[in-house]
């Protein structure tokens, strides 16, 4: 019989962290990771990431804060 695979509950980042998982940023932006990829494909305005390796991709903190208030403003607006 296979074992289940416990629920993954996204983390959130130590707040001294600059640089952020993608499953860090997901929890930053309150989204789960299939709409983090989503945004990251199709919406332009989406920072983006920094490469530290050819496999190692992190997510600027601040940047992705900027990005979610701009959004928000738009909505608000």
């Amino acid at each position: 019989m296979p074992a289940k695979r416990k629920p993954c509950r996204p983390t959130p980042a130590a707040p001294e962290a600059q640089f952020l998982t993608d499953p860090e940023a997901a929890f930053e932006l309150g989204v789960g990771l299939s709409k983090l990829f989503e945004l990251q494909q199709k919406d332009p305005e989406f920072p983006s990431p920094v490469w530290h390796g050819p496999r190692s991709k992190r997510h600027v903190r601040a940047e992705l804060r900027d990005y979610a208030m701009r959004k928000r403003a738009r909505v608000a607006a």
